[in-house]
């Protein structure tokens, strides 16, 4: 698999400039590239592998007579995935092409997951295996597949990006844990990880080899937004982190990010302790995952529409209002409105980093930029679980933890704020010398 992967990829595709979105064809490069992203995303790192490993995770303690903690503690080994994204992925999407980093890695991580399956009860040979898969994983991310949709979709890039993350999550949320629940009952877990393995590799695989492509050069696609006073318009990663847009924005989304996928990570004990039951928990999460799904193509088409990023900003305090409720609620339908209302949250932020990024600092060192950027989120989105556990553990209870991600929350919003008020290309000569950007 991973060699015709590669013997695929290094031949890159031809491909033709657009300079304008156009209308969407049944055979337009450009809705291949919309499918295989769909695709790609639905099999990522998340979807294909981790979710499958949090419905196998307690019989293979069983079957290895391992403890729990033990097994769960490869889930640390995530941080595989942040350092290749800030280290290597970006720096290949913008030297070689986001089409063959992402057929090579595809393909490898397809028997990645396959090889974990046959894993045995060894705990550095588990150990490096999950750290393995988290590394390939990375390449199936908003950095690879927002690279090459910004650069095929201008004035529908919002509602491109949000199509694909929304409609990609949705669908393997629901069906990786489902087709792994199914097989665990009738094969056992090791038929879990083959299932996911079939499944990236055998079907979306293909797919995306077929359809997938990288984006044209950038001057051809963009005349427009070409050259700003004189030079060349897009940022490198150095000068990108001189300005004050980039740290805003990282700042302000990490603070989003990592409150809400916390809440999302954490919301069954947080509610339990609220008085409600397991089923009870369960169902506050299930809205606020299918809510974030549904929202991103919608937020994406309204970020395209008003082409300003004060849209965001209701749905931040939304997000902020939902945490309130879930921490002084007593009534079930509060508790699953206030789920609604973080996942409008968290859609809307899932939706606006990639744009902003592309829209800011260009197409052409976006891997590299939104790489470091995401690997920093996945940083605060690792801490800020572990931080609400220590106050609990700490204090007996989560209401200090959610007092401290509210206020968080606000601090996001008022970051947000301080952002141009346009997502326009911004001017390297103003960004320079620290302005906010052209209003």
């Amino acid at each position: 698999m991973a060699s015709s992967a590669e013997a695929v990829a290094l031949k890159e595709p031809v491909t033709t400039a657009v300079a304008a979105d156009g209308p969407l064809r049944l055979f337009d490069v450009r809705t291949g590239v919309l499918i295989a992203s769909t695709l790609g995303t639905g099999v990522s790192l998340s979807q294909a592998f981790l979710s499958v490993f949090g419905v196998v995770m307690v019989p293979i303690a069983e079957e290895f007579g391992w403890s729990r903690s033990l097994v769960a503690g490869a889930m640390t080994l995530t941080i595989m995935k942040s350092l290749a994204l800030a280290f290597v992925i970006g720096w290949l999407i913008d030297r070689y092409g986001p089409r063959r980093v992402l057929c090579v890695a595809m393909g490898l991580y397809a028997l990645s997951i396959l090889a974990f399956g046959m894993v045995p009860p060894s705990v550095p040979l588990f150990y490096i295996g999950f750290g393995i898969t988290c590394a390939l994983g990375a390449a199936l991310t908003a950095t690879t597949f927002g690279k090459a949709l910004a650069g095929w979709f201008d004035g529908r890039r919002g509602t491109a990006m949000g199509l694909t993350a929304g409609i990609g999550t949705g669908l393997g949320s629901i069906g990786f844990p489902v087709m792994a629940g199914v097989l665990l009952t009738e094969f056992g877990w090791r038929a879990a990880f083959y299932g996911s393995a079939a499944v990236v590799g055998l079907i979306a695989f293909p797919i995306v080899v077929l359809l997938f492509r990288s984006p044209p050069d950038p001057e051809k696609t963009l005349p427009s937004r070409a050259t700003v006073a004189g030079s060349e318009a897009d940022f490198s990663l150095m000068e990108a982190m001189r300005t004050r847009q980039f740290w805003l924005l990282a700042a302000s989304i990490g603070l989003c990010a990592g409150c809400m996928t916390a809440m999302f990570t954490q919301a069954v004990p947080v509610v339990q302790e609220q008085g409600f039951t397991l089923a009870q928990a369960v169902a506050v999460v299930t809205v606020l995952a299918g809510v974030c799904s549904a929202w991103q193509p919608i937020m994406g088409y309204l970020l395209d529409r008003f082409g300003q990023p004060f849209i965001v900003i209701p749905f931040y305090f939304l997000g902020t209002l939902g945490l309130w409720l879930i921490h002084h609620s007593s009534s079930m339908t509060v508790m699953l409105l206030a789920g609604g209302m973080m996942g409008l949250s968290l859609g809307a932020e899932y939706s606006a980093l990639p744009l902003l990024l592309s829209r800011y600092f260009g197409i052409r060192y976006f891997g590299t930029i939104a790489s470091v950027v995401y690997a920093g989120v996945a940083v605060l989105i690792g801490l800020v679980p572990a931080g609400m556990n220590a106050l609990f553990d700490r204090m007996g209870n989560y209401h200090w933890a959610l007092y401290a991600m509210e206020a968080a929350m606000l601090v996001a919003t008022m970051l947000m704020m301080l952002l141009p008020k346009r997502m326009d290309l911004l001017p390297k000569s103003s960004s320079r010398s620290g302005a906010v950007g052209q209003n």
